[in-house]
């Protein structure tokens, strides 16, 4: 019972990873092309005049 739900489990694993690399590679070519879906977003408002905005870094 342990080795079937553990090769489901690597199954399932497997095709997840599948998936995200053939979404990548086979992606639609529209937009940016990341895929994030943020394309279709309105873009940020800029800073009024005389204001600097925060750094935003990780």
């Amino acid at each position: 019972m342990q080795l079937a739900a553990t090769l489901l489990l690597v199954c399932l694993a497997a095709a997840y990873v599948g998936r995200s690399a053939w979404r990548t590679w086979a992606g639609r070519k529209a937009g940016c092309g990341s895929g994030c879906g943020g394309c279709a977003a309105k873009p940020p408002h800029p800073d009024p005049p005389g204001r600097i905005g925060l750094p935003m870094g990780g």
